[in-house]
């Protein structure tokens, strides 16, 4: 059937000429489509929960927010992990659910659960933006030299932040920074108390007059009236007339109280740029699941509008950390790469084949092959990236190609006086469309274990593995039915052909090296024993990690100061910080957002600092160092300033961190038990103990040391003896002291909160707060310490759990070796360390460890599997099981390359080199099969002897198995060199094939031919199947 499909095609050129143009079309159409990406979103499905209750301390949270909550989530379906965060004024919970999630059904599942809790205080817990933590695609500040921060926030408020929301693909546009306005009322409690008022009375005031009343509707006459009573509050006067009461028959106004004015929402985080220390930035999240390319260029033309035709024209919208330039340099480097590969293809097949003519035409596959990739990525919703794109090897496309052409092209040179027959064309290419046909089909089961990956190194991989599969599918397609149909027209008529001389003698050196070496036993055994020794010393000295450095061409800092500091200081350190990083000339910008956003969702005290460092490309660098040479000096700068602590991570890479094992670092050990001051204290000692070990850097204890705390406890009996309840102390803390609004005012568009709350000074001091005053049930003013005993005590800042147990978390970074190496030393300490603690708390590493021991395991279950389906098609080919042992033997072989090129490179086995040797694996075999199908064929029907079929078939296949090689090589060969941003997974991956493809081409044309003659000549005659297949009852 494939026969008359095949010599139909040939025939019927026309038509697959039509056919393939309009799928030339349809593959430039679905290019066009493609979402275009740096890297694969590679985080898991995750939602957190924020739920805010002003005034709450980090234990009331944990007892009455947290827990409830946590205890109502931990049964949902799917869930992977949970973890939380309890903290001053707010409860974060983060879900993290198992891979293949559909995230708006997990979403509808969580908001379910939420809805039956019912909290205190009318705490509502509410959902983040659908997002993924890699989501954040545009970071701007917003920019002026004549606006003051208030101006500037309501432009970002009111105008910006709506604008970029519009924006198809935006999840959400989070502020940090800048200033939340207040219509705010500062009470002078001597005012309060002359006029025998109440806070709770002003309060009341305030808001009765500010409602809104609806009528009916009248009618008159023929005319229809809706009667409406509006009493809403505008402006600061407003809110000033209001009447409190009236003292002897005179009205006291709000006015007479206090002082009013524009405030704002007590600060929780400040923002620096550059030398600009209090600023406002906006954060763009992407829309989970959608096309970065669409939402980027969307936000772009939003900002140009914001900046010349919304905004005034002294702001202006300002990007600092745009993915687009990050998908742009990574094209660029994929762009490249593979550009250089191709021309690196087309001179090999022109310098192996000697005409243009066959060379153009194989080169042909490369585009045709690409273009049904296309079709089948837009189809299945495949995004074009890095790794799908960049890790194709046209190389390995074209080989099918190569053996079509190069078989046609030899009956061209036996017999270059007569024209050659179509008929011939197709005979030459059935001659090995079968072996190519299960060549390829090895190729695309080699690349079968990338789909049983989990998580991170499924995300990222399987892209590839689809784009692959697709593009050797199309190329398989047009090796067997437009090659032979181009190849015998270009080569139809009589004439002769160029001959390679280098080429010609090296097959009479390998000829004579056949006829002298097939037959000898002893030196294939000292090769093989040797291959195998050196395999086996290659693969226990190299380094194991879990992925390779994925550069992003910037820097994000995590930053710890001293636990207690004022938001102030912290803010001073912040600019001591901007200031040395901008030492660097390589360093373009620097933001710091010091402590956490207004809305309060991130979990951050103001003694921490999460910083972005913007690079200059690294081709600008005129110190000629690389991105980790800068880290080590920046870190050694850093070091030399007391009071700070610096870890570097990356933007996108810490927010999966995050998500992945509760901390921004690539490796943590959880320390789990219930008395936080004694996990504290072994979490010091797993801290220091890991500072030991060579490798570990960014060492640090996660959770910041409990705080001071002002506590306010009520004394019940002596309230009681006042009718004063514990409700009205409360409102005293929250209201006149933590400014918690007590309503709204809309002006236009806008709303604003109103507060009322005392002045500073009257509330700054243990002193002042206890003599604020509270009105008994008879009218008298009671101070707060007559009812309430206040002191200082220490308390949590911040606790932290999984899975509803406390833990504490150390975090840490492995830098300067590999990770399986550092691991297989800290391990054994830190479990030391802990040894007489276990029956307190247990210990469980986290981070990059959870992936590198998933991914082997993976591994370790799906490459037998693999090759067992790889044997299974080579029994299909050659019906016996010796010979597709003897193919498999390539595997070995083309490890020991790959392994030697990572020693020689100073790489690691990590996921990127383990796909490179799954490439590498079905190219070696392809060589195999093509090598024995020719001498198998040779003897079955040319009934030539096994020495002479052996020689002779070796000496046909030399020149297909070298090129085949060598334009796999070849074609990688500039993504294993390439520096650009973007080629960290590449590099490793291409080493392993292009040094596995040395040795594994080296012994199959040496070792094959000579293995096969020693196994075959103990085997009995070989029997026929009825229809004349040959076949082997071994």
């Amino acid at each position: 059937m494939i026969d008359r499909f095949i010599a139909t095609c040939c025939q019927r050129r026309g038509i697959v000429w039509m056919v393939l143009l309009f799928v030339t079309a349809y593959g430039v159409y679905s290019w066009k489509q493609l979402p275009i990406e740096a890297y694969p979103d590679i985080a898991d499905v995750t939602s957190q929960i924020v739920t805010q209750v002003p005034g709450l301390g980090a234990e009331e949270i944990e007892q009455q927010i947290t827990i409830p909550l946590e205890r109502a989530l931990l049964g949902t379906p799917g869930m992977h992990v949970l973890r939380t965060r309890s903290l001053f004024a707010l409860s974060l919970i983060t879900v993290v659910f198992e891979d293949g999630s559909d995230g708006y059904f997990t979403r509808e599942r969580l908001q379910e659960r939420l809805a039956s809790v019912n909290l205190p205080y009318d705490a509502k817990p509410g959902l983040d933006p659908y997002t993924s933590p890699t989501g954040e695609i545009y970071r701007y500040t917003l920019e002026s030299n004549t606006r003051s921060l208030r101006e500037l926030s309501e432009l970002q408020f009111w105008t910006v932040i709506p604008r970029l929301q519009q924006v198809r693909g935006v999840a959400d546009v989070s502020n940090f920074g800048g200033l939340t306005t207040q219509f705010m009322l500062e009470l002078d409690p001597a005012k309060l108390d002359s006029y025998g008022f109440s806070l709770a009375q002003v309060k009341d005031a305030i808001n009765a007059n500010n409602i809104s009343g609806g009528g009916s509707v009248i009618d008159r006459g023929q005319q229809s009236y809706v009667v409406r009573g509006v009493g809403l509050l505008h402006t600061l006067d407003d809110m000033g007339n209001v009447v409190v009461s009236s003292k002897d028959g005179v009205p006291v106004l709000v006015k007479d109280l206090g002082k009013l004015a524009y405030g704002n929402v007590e600060r929780r985080g400040i923002l620096g740029k550059d030398n600009n220390p209090d600023t406002i930035e906006g954060i763009t999240l992407l829309l989970k699941d959608f096309n970065p390319s669409a939402a980027l260029a969307g936000i772009h033309a939003a900002v140009d509008d914001l900046n010349a035709n919304v905004l005034p024209k002294d702001v202006q919208v300002v990007p600092y950390l745009d993915r687009s330039s990050l998908i742009d340099a990574t094209l660029h480097t994929v762009s490249y790469t593979l550009g250089e590969g191709m021309l690196l293809v087309a001179l090999v097949l022109l310098l192996f084949l000697g005409s243009p003519r066959a060379a153009a035409i194989v080169a042909l596959t490369i585009p045709l092959a690409l273009l049904i990739a296309f079709i089948f990525m837009h189809h299945f919703k495949i995004p074009a990236n890095l790794l799908s794109l960049g890790a194709i090897d046209f190389g390995i496309l074209v080989d099918g190609s190569v053996v079509v052409l190069e078989n046609i092209l030899r009956r061209r040179e036996r017999e270059q006086e007569r024209p050659l027959s179509l008929q011939d064309a197709i005979g030459a290419t059935l001659q090995v469309a079968r072996p190519i046909m299960f060549g390829m089909a090895v190729i695309i089961a080699a690349y079968l274990p990338l789909f049983a990956f989990q998580r991170i190194e499924y995300k990222l991989f399987s892209p590839m593995a689809y784009a692959v599969g697709a593009a050797l599918v199309g190329a398989l397609v047009v090796a067997l039915v437009l090659i032979p149909g181009l190849a015998w027209l270009a080569l139809r008529k009589p004439r002769r052909m160029p001959h390679n001389r280098v080429l010609e003698k090296l097959t009479a050196a390998y000829g004579r090296f056949l006829e002298r070496m097939v037959g000898g036993k002893r030196w294939v055994a000292m090769v093989c024993a040797g291959s195998l020794a050196s395999l086996a010393i290659l693969g226990a000295g190299i380094g194991r990690d879990f992925l390779p450095y994925l550069d992003e061409g910037s820097l994000w800092l995590q930053v710890q100061m001293p636990p207690g500091i004022t938001l102030d200081k912290a803010s001073e350190m912040a600019s001591e910080l901007r200031r040395a990083a901008l030492e660097f000339p390589e360093v373009s910008t620097i933001v710091t957002q010091t402590g956490r956003n207004d809305d309060g969702t991130d979990y951050w005290t103001p003694s921490h600092i999460e910083a972005s460092v913007g690079l200059h490309p690294y081709k600008s660098w005129k110190s000629g160092m690389s991105k980790q040479q800068l880290i080590a000096k920046m870190n050694e700068r850093f070091a030399r300033m007391p009071g700070f602590t610096v870890a570097f991570m990356q933007p996108m890479i810490d927010g999966v961190q995050d998500k992945l094992s509760g901390a921004h670092s690539d490796l943590t050990v959880k320390i789990f038990g219930n008395d936080l001051d004694e996990v504290r204290r072994i979490a010091g000692k797993v801290a220091n103990v890991l500072k030991t070990v060579p490798g570990a850097s960014d060492v640090a204890v996660d959770v910041e040391p409990p705080l001071p705390n002002l506590k306010v406890e009520l004394d019940r009996a002596k309230a009681a003896r006042y009718g004063i309840n514990a409700a009205d102390v409360a409102d005293l803390i929250s209201t006149g002291i933590g400014g918690a609004p007590i309503g709204q005012v809309y002006v236009g568009e806008k709303s604003y909160d109103i507060a009322v709350r005392f002045p500073p000074a009257v509330r700054s001091s243990p002193d002042a707060i206890a003599s604020l005053m509270l009105t008994a049930a008879n009218g008298a003013k009671v101070p707060l310490a007559q009812v309430a005993s206040i002191s200082t005590t220490s308390g949590e800042s911040v606790i932290v759990r999984e899975m509803g147990r406390r833990h504490i978390i150390v975090r840490l970074n492995a830098r300067g070796r590999d990770l399986a190496g550092f691991l297989a030393e800290a391990r054994p300490l830190v479990a030391q360390a802990v040894a007489d603690e276990h029956q307190r708390i247990s210990v469980e590493w986290g981070g990059q460890f959870e992936n590198l021991q998933r991914a082997q395991s993976r591994l370790a279950l799906i490459l037998p599997m693999t090759l067992g389906a790889m044997f299974l098609l080579l029994f299909c080919q050659f019906r016996n099981l010796r010979q597709p042992a003897l193919v498999l033997l390539a595997v070995p072989l083309a490890m020991l390359g790959g392994l030697a090129a990572l020693h020689l490179r100073g790489m690691t086995l990590n996921v990127s080199s383990a796909v490179g040797f799954i490439a590498l694996f079905g190219v070696a075999v392809l060589n195999a099969v093509l090598m024995l199908a020719q001498i198998n064929r040779l003897r079955s029907d040319e009934g030539k002897s096994l020495r002479e079929a052996v020689l002779e078939g070796a000496r046909d296949r030399m020149r297909p198995v070298l090129m085949t090689a060598t334009v796999a090589a070849l074609g990688l060969t500039p993504a294993m060199l390439a520096t650009g941003l973007g080629s960290d997974v590449q590099r490793p991956l291409a080493t392993v094939v292009v040094g596995g493809l040395v040795t594994a081409t080296a012994l199959t044309l040496l070792l094959l031919p000579a293995l096969y003659y020693l196994i075959e000549a103990r085997q009995p005659a070989r029997h026929r199947t009825p229809d004349g297949e040959p076949y082997d009852t071994l």
